[in-house]
């Protein structure tokens, strides 16, 4: 469940207007990480409309912006609902007091009935698929994340086939469809999810942005993108230079003979 939702100000960190992903160019610059970054580039979601949803008291004119400078406050996280389910409300809560003591296996337990009952309420959906994860039942977790983005994708869209939404109060969502995206190989959507959820950047602690950022360097190099890969390897050893999982990406070697 999001119950643990953050209600504080939020603030893009991401630089998002250079290009696309799928481009089959080279992106023009590749820029090689700094020691003091202004904005982190999400290669994934370059040249779209970024649209936040959830964001309350905005401090622009617009929802969202394509480019925002690191830290720029954008706005608040609007309250969630004081009530998730009107069937579940009280497995959903006793779920959620499972989760914290860790006994997944209780929490996905007390979900069951609410899940089969509500499979289109988006709180059961990352409540449900929350648990599936922590068991590491990763096949069921896919399915249950991947229906819950496309519907949260559904809910949000708009007539801009440019748009890509992001829901502030479901930003673990994407975050974990991408990591599930990985294990399938899915690069081009690992990559795109992995980066929404850097998108909403509030939610981020400096070792989940290191995971995440190596994240998107070995899906670049599973694109065949050795560019775009060393620049979020560069990145995420910023966060951690102790990374040893993504140094094979800087490696000339693996450059010259991948």
């Amino acid at each position: 469940m999001v119950s643990q939702a953050p209600r504080v100000a939020v603030a893009l960190v991401a630089l998002v207007a250079l290009g696309c992903s799928a481009a089959p160019r080279t992106p023009t610059p590749i820029p090689r990480a700094t020691k003091s970054p202004h904005a982190l580039i999400l290669y994934a979601i370059l040249d779209r409309d970024v649209r936040l949803a959830h964001v309350g008291h905005t401090t622009s004119p617009t929802a969202a912006r394509t480019v925002i400078g690191a830290g720029r406050p954008i706005g608040d996280v609007q309250p969630l609902p004081s009530v998730f389910s009107d069937r579940h409300q009280a497995e959903l809560v006793e779920a959620e007091r499972h989760y914290a003591s860790q006994d997944y296996a209780a929490a996905l337990a007390v979900l069951e009935p609410a899940f089969r009952d509500e499979p289109r309420n988006p709180f059961v959906l990352e409540a449900y698929g929350r648990a599936l994860y922590r068991l590491r039942e990763r096949g069921q977790a896919f399915a249950v994340y991947r229906t819950l983005v496309d519907l949260l994708d559904t809910e949000w869209s708009s007539d801009s086939a440019n748009a890509v939404t992001i829901d502030l109060w479901f930003v673990d969502a994407y975050w974990k469809v991408g990591t599930l995206h990985i294990d399938r190989a899915e690069w081009e959507r690992a990559a795109f999810e992995i980066s929404r959820a850097l998108a909403g950047g509030f939610m981020w602690e400096r070792l989940a942005v290191d995971q995440a950022l190596s994240y998107l360097a070995k899906a670049y190099a599973g694109l065949d993108r050795r560019d775009i890969a060393r620049y979020y390897a560069e990145r995420a050893l910023e966060q951690n230079p102790r990374n040893t999982f993504v140094k094979r990406y800087l490696d000339p070697l693996w450059r010259d003979n991948k």
